[in-house]
């Protein structure tokens, strides 16, 4: 007589905990981006690092854990491995510029599917500058809100990250080191961007 493999059966809760599931994931859109994550990626625990992101201020936790969701959801297609997921999410200040960054990955993978990860190029410019991930990323996200402000199209991470790299060749010329958003801020003011 043939007996069934236990390890392939399913349990007599599976149904009932299988409902359940699917209840809790129709209640909170951003587990269902997890659970499609899960099962094709090393990511680190969302929920986690929401509320480690959110700090003592509850109410940013939802917001964190909804940009953390989607960002795991493209953490593949933005060729973004789970250390650079959590140092990128650690170095935004806010769920919106983690969101900005995400989505610069994807697009800059996209665009360039054999060239280095964008967030490899942004290391390499970090690495190369004075100034911190934080500062490169708050930098980064003004300059996508003056191109919107400007009603211009983005150029492209890499583009836009050269252009950064000149902003801080110019403040080596200063007499006092200033952040590099305020750099980027008079760079825009006085030439604008071509791109």
């Amino acid at each position: 007589m043939h007996q069934r493999n236990p390890f392939l059966a399913p349990s007599a809760n599976f149904l009932p905990q299988l409902a359940q599931a699917v209840d809790k994931e129709r209640e909170n859109p951003a587990l269902i981006w997890v659970g499609r994550v899960l099962n094709s990626h090393t990511m680190p625990d969302i929920e986690e690092l929401a509320q480690e992101q959110a700090g003592d201020d509850k109410s940013q936790y939802m917001p964190w854990l909804n940009a953390l969701s989607e960002g795991a959801f493209l953490q593949g297609e933005a060729h973004l491995g789970e250390r650079a997921f959590i140092q990128t999410a650690r170095a935004c200040a806010t769920p919106k510029q983690f969101s900005l960054l995400v989505e610069a990955f994807d697009e800059h993978a996209k665009e360039h599917p054999y060239a280095p990860t964008g967030f490899n190029l942004l290391a390499d410019h970090v690495d190369d500058s004075p100034d911190s991930l934080e500062d490169w990323i708050a930098a980064i996200e003004y300059f996508y809100d003056w191109l919107a402000q400007n009603n211009r199209k983005s150029p492209g991470l890499a583009q836009m990250l050269e252009y950064l790299s000149c902003c801080v060749e110019a403040q080596k010329s200063l007499p006092h080191k200033e952040a590099l958003i305020h750099v980027l801020t008079d760079m825009l003011d006085q030439y604008g961007f071509e791109g």
